[in-house]
């Protein structure tokens, strides 16, 4: 996938491979750290070949709503938490630090955010909180 001497349709064949191998691999559990995997492919193959409405994968409005689908908590409980996460239970920080992982994969692919979709609206204020997680 990462391979830019090979053709744009191979790579992207390569990046669906490593998705399904992201899904096999945690098939039994762990939906955060799948999505944190998922996300960082996705977010390459959209930094490589541009984002796609058309293609899941590609799609920047689609991969906000599924990571947003993932988070397990509002807004507001992690604020709450971000500002004490120091006395939080070990879960409550390990759900902060999956929080962390699924949303720092976008970093990289924010210039393709477009503040005229609201899920990407939302998914920003969510950007915002990631230096204050664990």
């Amino acid at each position: 996938m990462q391979r830019p001497g090979l053709p744009d349709e191979d790579r992207i064949r390569w990046g669906g491979l490593a998705l399904a191998a992201i899904a096999g691999k945690y098939a039994d559990g762990l939906p955060q750290q799948a999505m944190a995997e998922a996300a960082r492919v996705r977010v390459y193959m959209i930094r490589e070949f541009g984002a796609d409405d058309t293609d899941a994968v590609r799609d920047i409005s689609g991969l906000c709503a599924d990571i947003l689908r993932h988070l397990g908590m509002s807004y507001e409980a992690a604020v709450r938490l971000a500002g004490e996460w120091r006395g939080a239970s070990r879960e409550q920080m390990l759900h902060l630090r999956r929080i962390k992982n699924m949303l720092t994969a976008l970093v990289p692919a924010r210039a393709h955010l477009s503040v005229d979709d609201p899920v990407v609206r939302e998914t920003l204020v969510w950007l915002d909180l990631v230096p204050r997680l664990p």
